[in-house]
């Protein structure tokens, strides 16, 4: 099929709002679903993909250096993955979930259990999770210096089959040489259990 090229806006992701901002940390809850999104006008119908907070590519998550976030990461995808899984490859055999997620900032300085190490994986409502899973809600300090970072699934042995259907997004964290955000004020403090 050919399609022309250059026809269609360039779409930008959304900004993801947080789910709440206090003094000390911002939280945010971001859903992995299989949506159907339209990939070009001349296709025919839409495209299945796996999406973050719906969308695809991701919703853009943006930060001021040193701010510290928590993001729950919350896989809604169906049991069934609508590509077909290679069971030679390691951790990838009959006895493993077909559709396991698990994410990894990409070129975040973060603790070894906020890192997505691709055993730490886990299914819909963390039914079900990896030998190196350790917690629910990551933990993102932003210390580093400001830098275009990368989200994206990180499961051992369908890595590439997730962020091929579409599981990635843009992470920003800026500084006052950058261009730091302006936060609401009025921020207050609730603690948060993890």
């Amino acid at each position: 099929m050919d399609l022309t090229p250059f026809v269609d806006p360039l779409p930008i992701p959304q900004v993801m709002k947080p789910k709440a901002r206090f003094t000390s940390y911002t939280y945010y809850e971001i859903s992995m679903e299989e949506v159907e999104q339209q990939l070009h006008s001349e296709l025919p119908k839409p495209t299945r993909v796996w999406a973050y907070a719906g969308m695809y590519p991701g919703p853009t998550i943006e930060v001021n250096r040193g701010e510290y976030v928590y993001i729950k990461w919350i896989n809604n995808l169906p049991d069934k993955h609508f590509l077909p899984i290679d069971r030679t490859l390691h951790s990838s055999g009959e006895h493993s979930p077909e559709v396991r997620t698990v994410v990894h900032l990409h070129g975040a300085e973060v603790e070894a259990d906020s890192d997505g190490y691709p055993d730490a994986w886990y299914t819909n409502n963390f039914s079900k999770v990896g030998p190196r899973f350790e917690k629910e809600v990551y933990e993102y300090p932003n210390n580093q210096r400001a830098a275009t970072l990368w989200y994206h699934d990180h499961a051992i042995g369908i890595t590439r089959l997730n962020v091929y259907a579409g599981l990635a997004g843009m992470y920003i964290i800026r500084d006052e040489e950058e261009g730091a955000l302006n936060l609401p004020s009025g921020r207050y403090e609730i603690p948060l259990v993890i």
